[in-house]
């Protein structure tokens, strides 16, 4: 609908080159020991899942805007090899359940290590 307003000539469709997507994927980093730039709660989270599951990447980040009541975590760890995700999920939520019980919210990601 909001095309239609827009003339063609005024429409831009950003693109992305090969090399400049790769440059973009290179300033992914993942994290196998907490950065310093993580506060102290993301810390503690941070060390209950290294403590339980060794994980080979482990990402924890307070998506909250900083007061702690919403994570994101990504988790990888040989412990998932040949668990389904939902009780990798189920796992992660036992691990952290005196945490969660405080939380708004979770954005888990959990992978079976290679």
């Amino acid at each position: 609908m909001l095309r239609s307003f827009i003339p063609k000539a005024q429409l831009v469709t950003p693109r992305l080159s090969l090399a400049s997507r790769s440059s973009v994927l290179q300033t992914i980093r993942h994290y196998s020991t907490p950065p310093d730039s993580m506060d102290e709660y993301e810390s503690k989270i941070y060390g209950i899942l290294e403590k339980e599951f060794t994980p080979s990447n482990l990402e924890v980040k307070d998506v909250s805007g900083g007061c702690g009541s919403m994570f994101a975590i990504l988790i990888e760890s040989q412990k998932f090899k040949g668990i389904p995700m939902i009780k990798q999920h189920r796992l992660v939520n036992e691990t952290l359940k005196d945490e969660i019980k405080n939380w708004h919210g979770l954005q888990l990601k959990t992978k079976a290590a290679a």
